[in-house]
């Protein structure tokens, strides 16, 4: 599906990837009860104003340094993939609620990055000797970053509700106790204090607390739809892909220990790959690790107000599209492959459209008309199929 770059390995995190950090979203098996006492809440919140501030441990590439999507690329399935997980370790976010309150909260302004990502792709089938071989090739790749389109301003930080299925401290999601579905017992949620609490009161060696970055509003399949009949408006007959992957949409914090410290350092990783020492230790770490998955930061595209009425942060989704068509287009007809700023978009708009091929000459425009379809049709038979396409025109297709 095209040459993907070389990834840079500390800062890459696959969530289906049979790794000794994997933090997979579902689980299948039920949680085993948490044994002994929780330590003192006051001990910890006692010593947070005298104890020096410890340094955040980052494992991976801390969320400034934004993945270059021009240089750095990869697949799963057909659809290509960004890295979406952080991970974080300081000691004091193990016992102290009061620190890893104001860290959730500090991390929860760092926004995510969502993007346009738009990727033409189509077969190729050739003969060699008494061989057929078919190759897939990327026609273009655009990826648009969208970022600058949410403002901290709307940020808001939530916690789960109590009739929501999700981490609660153990490995499998489940509701609140007393919770079934929508059905309210009465019991207010717990709120952000209450569930630093509740993890640095736990007595468990191998946490995980997860912050959730959510880009709300967003309407996905309108601007799917009119990117879709952008790029066929140019005759493409490949295989479109159109998605909008989110950079960095959550962060994790693990407890700092020898186990958590190995299962993200990356030669570590590939010695248990290689050695299949994860087929031991992978379900080891998942009954053992208990996950928080209760806190989420919502960063909107748009909000609906009590009429129904949308108010968007920036730019709505039609507008952006108006906005940009015209360099998308272009860009597609370029067979671009790299991320497009805003600048880019701007100076291929500003740019005169490349005009027909036109000689003033009736006969001689007709003749090279014709040598065209005539390449077509004759790069369709030499690859031994799809003549049909060859005659029709278009570009793009499988062969």
């Amino acid at each position: 599906m095209g040459k993907a770059q070389p990834t840079p390995a500390p800062y890459r995190d696959d969530p289906d990837a049979v790794s000794l950090h994997t933090t997979p979203e579902d689980y299948e098996y039920d949680d085993a009860p948490e044994a002994g006492l929780p330590p003192s809440y006051a001990d910890s919140q006692g010593s947070s104003s005298n104890t020096d501030t410890a340094p955040v441990v980052h494992h991976i590439t801390p969320p400034t340094a934004r993945t270059d999507h021009s240089k750095w690329w990869s697949l799963k399935n057909g659809k290509p993939q960004v890295p979406e997980t952080q991970t974080h370790s300081n000691p004091r976010l193990d016992t102290d609620p009061v620190v890893l309150e104001e860290t959730v909260r500090r991390l929860a302004l760092e926004p995510p990055y969502p993007f346009v990502y738009l990727m033409g792709t189509h077969r190729e089938t050739v003969k060699r000797g008494d061989k057929t071989e078919t190759k897939n090739v990327t026609d273009f790749r655009i990826v648009i970053d969208l970022q600058h389109h949410i403002r901290r301003a709307d940020m808001t930080l939530s916690t789960v509700e109590n009739g929501e299925k999700t981490h609660r401290g153990g490995i499998t999601k489940c509701r609140a106790p007393g919770h079934k579905q929508d059905v309210e017992v009465g019991t207010p949620k717990p709120e952000l204090r209450e569930w630093c609490h509740r993890y640095c009161a736990s007595p468990r060696m191998l946490r995980i607390f997860r912050l959730r970055r959510v880009v709300t509003g967003f309407d996905e399949e309108y601007l799917k739809q009119r990117l879709e009949g952008l790029i066929r408006g140019t005759n493409y007959r490949g295989h479109i892909s159109v998605t909008f992957p989110v950079e960095n949409k959550n962060v994790d914090l693990y407890t700092s220990n020898r186990i958590n410290q190995w299962r993200v350092t990356t030669w570590i990783r590939w010695v248990f790959y290689l050695t299949f020492l994860w087929i031991f230790s992978w379900p080891t770490l998942f009954f053992a690790t208990k996950r928080y998955a209760v806190v989420k930061a919502e960063w909107p595209w748009s909000t609906t107000d009590s009429q129904g009425i949308k108010q968007y942060s920036s730019i709505s989704e039609e507008q952006w599209f108006e906005k940009w068509h015209v360099g998308i287009r272009r860009l597609v007809l370029d067979r671009y492959q790299c991320e497009a700023s805003e600048e880019i978009l701007r100076g291929v708009i500003a740019r005169p459209e490349d005009p027909p091929l036109r000689t003033g000459h009736e006969g001689v425009d007709s003749t090279i008309n014709l040598l065209t379809q005539g390449f077509q049709v004759a790069r369709a038979l030499s690859n031994g199929g799809n003549l049909g396409r060859g005659i029709q025109g278009g570009w793009g297709y499988d062969t």
